[in-house]
């Protein structure tokens, strides 16, 4: 009964299966080591800047230097709102919601 277990085929078979399994589990290591710390920029982080107050122009100035992105929200001339709050650590890259409106929307 043990020859037929052993014999050539089965054999085979299992030196298939034991390949594929551990270039199933290479695979899966180097996509953990060197594909996710890129994708998700790990380590790669920065404070998103107080512009609350200041006119749209020079806040989109000081969000770029952070290398951020942005988008604009409402109308007028100066940042009243940030989404995600100034002071905030988010990955480089990330969107900063800048909600204007006027002067007196500041108070």
């Amino acid at each position: 009964m043990f020859k037929k277990l052993l014999s050539g085929r089965f054999v085979e078979w299992l030196m298939a299966f034991f390949v594929a399994v551990v270039g199933f589990i290479a695979t899966l290591w180097l996509i953990v080591l060197v594909y996710l710390p890129y994708y998700t920029r790990h380590g790669k982080e920065v404070e998103v800047p107080y512009v609350v107050g200041m006119k749209s122009d020079e806040a989109i100035r000081i969000i770029k230097e952070n290398r951020l992105r942005y988008v604009l929200l409402g109308k007028g001339n100066y940042v009243i709102k940030t989404v995600p709050e100034p002071g905030t650590v988010v990955k480089i890259g990330r969107k900063v919601k800048l909600t204007l409106g006027t002067q007196s929307d500041l108070r």
